[in-house]
């Protein structure tokens, strides 16, 4: 060290080194370089012979005891995320919650960067569906905080029952006379209601509303009503979005069909008319 500090034309190189640094600098001739081979071999020798610097371990999140969501489940799972569909998302959340089952932890940051966008997701259910361990990891990231604050005690309004209480009395007529208020009523629908909807839908009266007015139709329409659907398809259709409409209000409730079957192992069958409605 003194060598490298007041420099070699003051003092000379070491002649000989520890055996634990290797072997000697004979073949090196600029006492420059000697030096600076001498330090990177002090460095590397006092590191090895050193303990590494220690920490105290880290938290260790809760374990999961429910079982995961089997392969077909993730797979709607995976679908829905790209590009996010928050009221499908929503159907499968729940699903998940009601049959105990839970979401693989590689879905953990895709559901929590949606939830932390948008107060649509369901978070009972998405609390749920990822377990304690899942809300553990989430509150390891500050940015989601407010996020984690919510899964732990879910506002009351943001839980989401299994048939929603209908906040004003929805007839088809009433239906008929403002399509919008379908949204509001409480579920299971009475077929004549279900009915108006689908006639709403085929009337072209939505114009370019008719797609997204048909999805979120379709997360709520009972699916014992699916003939319905089916019969309204069979039907020569004039305007090309009432069509689309329809295939989406077909598709929604078909995805429904798929998400109940991948969490209870129940083939799909459409023809049976008493499928619980969700």
């Amino acid at each position: 060290m003194t060598t490298g500090l007041i420099g070699t034309d003051r003092r000379p190189v070491p002649d000989a080194l520890p055996a634990s640094w290797g072997s000697g600098l004979d073949h090196v001739s600029d006492p420059a370089h000697a030096v600076l081979s001498i330090a990177a071999r002090h460095r590397a020798a006092s590191r090895a012979g050193d303990l590494l610097l220690s920490c105290p371990p880290g938290p260790s999140g809760p374990p999961n005891r429910a079982p995961l969501a089997n392969r077909a489940a993730h797979e709607i799972l995976a679908r829905l995320l790209s590009p996010p569909q928050v009221e499908l998302l929503n159907l499968w959340l729940v699903a998940a919650a009601q049959s105990g089952q839970q979401a693989s932890a590689a879905y953990w940051t895709p559901l929590a960067m949606v939830a932390a966008r948008t107060a649509e997701l369901d978070r009972t259910a998405f609390a749920a569906a990822i377990g304690d361990r899942g809300v553990w990891f989430i509150e390891q990231n500050l940015q989601w905080a407010r996020l984690a604050k919510d899964l732990r005690s879910p506002p009351p309004d943001e839980a989401a029952p299994q048939h929603r209480v209908a906040a004003v009395e929805v007839t088809e007529d009433a239906v008929r006379a403002d399509p919008e208020l379908i949204m509001d009523a409480g579920t299971p629908w009475s077929k004549q209601i279900s009915s108006a909807v689908l006639e709403i839908i085929c009337s072209g009266q939505l114009q370019q509303r008719a797609v997204r007015y048909a999805t979120a139709v379709g997360v709520r329409l009972p699916l014992q009503h699916y003939e319905l659907v089916r019969s309204a398809l069979q039907t020569p259709i004039g305007l090309r979005f009432v069509r689309e409409a329809l295939l989406a209000l077909e598709r929604t409730a078909w995805l429904r069909f798929e998400i109940r079957s991948a969490f209870t192992g129940e083939p799909i069958s459409v023809e049976r008319l008493e499928i619980p409605q969700w």
